[in-house]
């Protein structure tokens, strides 16, 4: 199957497996145009064809993906991490769901998890953060911050995300949501990290926590 209609964003900050992700994407969705967004060393020197590799100008996840949008011109817009533990593969499936008229596709990694892929306060945080998410936007998720997605280009490009770091997830979610867009969920795969993990510490899920009532206020 032909993924020309797609481009996937890898945001990454000195992760060993980049080069790896990208190669499996690019396995997973031919035709498809690979967009690395990078801080830190510039180590990467990649030359495959339909792949656009750019140093980040700011700082944070959330504003890697906001410098990402406005090079996409893709019809499909998927993100999927360059710390190798998400499976590519699976980012045909949210690609289908958005072909056949989701507005965003995400995966749920929570049904994959153990303490080797995420301690266990992290799932914690992150189910707490789904939980409140849900309760006050009214979503149905089972897992809020999976940085797999899919989502229409058009639909990214009006979110106008704020959002500097991982708090990213949850505004795209909720945004979405206000604009009545229909988000769809299924399971997807989970490994282990390659490299150091930047998975957030409990002072940031309180911060995550408390950025929701900040959304709720936002028109």
């Amino acid at each position: 199957m032909d993924y020309s209609d797609t481009t996937v964003v890898v945001p990454v900050k000195d992760e060993p497996a980049t080069e790896k992700v990208v190669k499996s994407v690019l396995r997973a969705l031919p035709g498809c145009r690979a967009l690395v967004i990078y801080k830190g060393s510039p180590y990467i020197k990649m030359r495959h064809v339909g792949v656009a590799v750019v140093q980040q100008r700011s700082t944070g996840k959330g504003r890697a993906l906001v410098e990402a949008a406005g090079r996409v011109h893709t019809p499909i817009t998927c993100f999927i991490d360059g710390d190798g533990t998400y499976e590519a593969r699976d980012l045909r499936k949210l690609v289908a769901l958005v072909r056949s008229g989701a507005d965003m596709a995400i995966g749920n990694r929570m049904g994959r998890v153990t303490e080797k892929t995420m301690p266990g306060y992290v799932q914690l945080g992150n189910r707490v953060l789904t939980l409140t998410g849900n309760l006050m936007f009214g979503l149905k998720l089972k897992d809020s911050q999976t940085g797999l997605r899919a989502i229409r280009t058009a639909v990214f490009k009006k979110l106008g995300l704020r959002e500097v770091n991982f708090g990213v997830e949850s505004e795209m979610n909720i945004k979405c949501k206000k604009l009545n867009c229909k988000i769809v969920e299924i399971p997807t795969s989970y490994y282990v990290r390659v490299g150091t993990s930047n998975m957030f510490k409990p002072f940031g899920g309180v911060r995550l926590f408390l950025m929701h009532f900040k959304l709720l206020l936002m028109r």
